[in-house]
């Protein structure tokens, strides 16, 4: 049985190597849906502020407005702190988000 489903895998490779002092992010560009390609331009790594970086993969909207919603909640505490969110506090922020989303 075939079922209507909203959702479409748009593929995509990230990859990302740590090291001591150091980290390194990269994906790829290309956007497809099986073997069609979408666009060969469309990037899965997102630079966010001081130095973090975020990689999505799968659906590419959903990407695109995870990053969006991250955006402006980093807005947000700047305008509230007046200081850039920690890196820790972001992943934390990040977790949140993703967990409200399971229900």
């Amino acid at each position: 049985e075939h079922r209507f489903s909203p959702y479409t895998d748009n593929g995509g490779t990230t990859l990302a190597i740590a090291g001591e002092d150091f980290c390194v992010v990269a994906g790829d560009t290309r956007q497809s849906e099986g073997y069609l390609i979408n666009s060969r331009y469309s990037p899965k790594v997102y630079g966010l502020h001081n130095n973090t970086v975020l990689a999505t993969g799968g659906m590419h909207a959903d990407g695109v407005a995870l990053v969006k919603r991250i955006g402006q909640n980093l807005d947000w505490y700047f305008h509230k702190h007046e200081k850039q969110m920690s890196a820790q506090a972001l992943a934390q922020m990040l977790s949140t988000i993703l967990y409200s989303k399971r229900f």
